[in-house]
């Protein structure tokens, strides 16, 4: 009876079975160590119109134990979670325009609040303050390790063309810049593109998918596991050579690349997951300003492509 009553507790909705196995945090020292991880959406996203556009809160996962259609409060977690926070007038106003509203992200070390998973049964909710209801004071205080923050700038749809494109700069815990992530325009406007610059400013990384077509088009890549059957991986790449960098993972290249989630997360929940393998010879700031760099493709790319198809809002 003890066998079925542990693996009962360890398949529960919700994070309290594993706080008892104490891993490490996800602390800038641990981060250094890190070759990847999966970082999981947790806020549901359906209906989201109008008034009813949430911030977007996310967990980072274990990438060895990430299976499609898997919920984000049932996987182990790696000790950090990130909270969202923007004001509901630039939700509200710019939800409709991804990669233009002001926003930040805070990441924190540690198990994220059991509370979160009431986002699971938050549908069609106006929230008015810039964070999730759910979360206290407390938990939007404990343990950050960095931030990821941009003002309100062009989408990408008009960055080309009017400037001030879509940005993340990231912060350690104290205030200190450590780099920033910034959305690229050049003649290949189909191409979505970053630099990834270190804190003096300099471009450290070029984080950009395979093409096509002299360039021109993007090539999705087919075949591969752990949702990744049909995807675009935004590969790190050197930005002197634009060849990929080397990772310590099983595909090898450094990489951000959204997976397939799933058909209930997908399509109904509205929830995505990215694999971000890191460069081997990373430092632990140049991997905490690329997990920004992770969000910064959803927020400027995919939350987009949602838009385009059903109107909805709620990045960047």
């Amino acid at each position: 009876m003890t066998q079925p009553l542990m693996q009962k507790k360890a398949t529960m909705n919700d994070y309290t079975a594993m706080r008892h196995q104490a891993p490490r945090s996800m602390t800038m020292e641990r981060m250094g160590d890190t070759d990847e991880f999966i970082l999981a959406q947790t806020t549901m996203l359906c209906l989201r119109h109008g008034c009813c556009r949430p911030s977007i809160n996310w967990v980072l996962q274990d990438a060895n134990n990430y299976e499609p259609g898997s919920s984000p409060f049932t996987l182990p977690n790696i000790g950090g979670w990130i909270h969202e926070e923007s004001t509901f007038c630039q939700r509200c106003c710019w939800g409709g325009v991804p990669g233009c509203r002001e926003t930040k992200f805070v990441q924190h070390a540690g198990y994220p609040p059991a509370r979160l998973q009431q986002e699971d049964r938050s549908c069609c909710v106006i929230q008015t303050e810039p964070t999730s209801d759910e979360l206290t004071p407390m938990d939007l205080q404990a343990d950050v390790v960095a931030t990821h923050e941009k003002e309100m700038t062009c989408s990408t749809g008009c960055a080309c063309c009017f400037g001030h494109a879509p940005y993340l700069l990231t912060k350690d815990d104290t205030g200190i810049i450590l780099g920033e992530t910034r959305f690229v325009c050049d003649a290949c406007l189909f191409v979505p593109k970053f630099h990834v610059l270190d804190a003096s400013g300099s471009v450290q990384y070029l984080l950009r998918p395979d093409t096509c077509c002299g360039g021109l088009c993007v090539m999705p890549r087919c075949g591969g596991a752990k949702g990744k059957c049909c995807r675009v991986p935004f590969l790190i790449r050197s930005p002197a050579t634009g060849e990929a960098l080397y990772s310590n993972v099983q595909e090898g290249k450094a990489q951000v690349t959204s997976l397939w989630s799933g058909l209930f997360n997908e399509v109904c929940l509205k929830r995505r997951a990215y694999h971000v393998a890191f460069p081997v010879d990373a430092t632990r700031e140049e991997r905490m300003v690329l997990t920004g760099s992770a969000l910064l493709v959803d927020v400027a790319v995919y939350e987009q492509d949602e838009d385009n198809n059903d109107g909805g809002g709620g990045g960047g």
